[in-house]
């Protein structure tokens, strides 16, 4: 997960796109994609026509994929908690949030198990609803 090129935002994403199209490096562009979760459609179609790389909604949509799948825990499932992330990140300001290099789908995870745990040891409930928990991961990723 980001071994190559590191965590970016969606427009340092774009620059290191753009400079590596102007030095005609296309694996490096297809490659940037991958490690950002970007379909590779629009690595070609940036390859092909030099338009935008991808945008604030897309960059999010694949920082949460990536970052999902480097996610491990049987208590709680990720799966359904990035979906409604994603579902979010059609709101363009939700979406610049989640890209943003300081938050982490892991960290979100963190605060999820914790705030589940103390629920626990309060009230003794093993459960908590699924709005509550995907309005933590939501609040999460809209801290400043």
């Amino acid at each position: 997960m980001y071994k190559v090129f590191g965590q970016m935002d969606t427009e340092e994403l774009n620059a290191c796109a753009k400079g590596l199209r102007e030095e005609g490096d296309n694996d490096r562009i297809k490659l940037l994609a991958k490690e950002n979760g970007i379909p590779d459609f629009f690595a070609d179609m940036f390859i092909e026509n030099g338009e935008e790389f991808t945008d604030p909604m897309t960059a999010a949509m694949g920082k949460l994929d990536i970052e999902a799948a480097e996610y491990k825990n049987n208590q709680i499932p990720v799966e359904p908690i990035i979906d409604f992330l994603k579902a979010e990140c059609t709101n363009e300001d939700f979406a610049v949030r989640v890209r943003h290099r300081t938050k982490s789908v892991q960290e979100c995870m963190k605060k999820i198990e914790a705030n589940c745990k103390k629920i626990q040891k309060d009230t003794g409930k093993h459960y908590v609803a699924d709005m509550v928990v995907f309005n933590w991961a939501k609040d999460y990723f809209k801290e400043a």
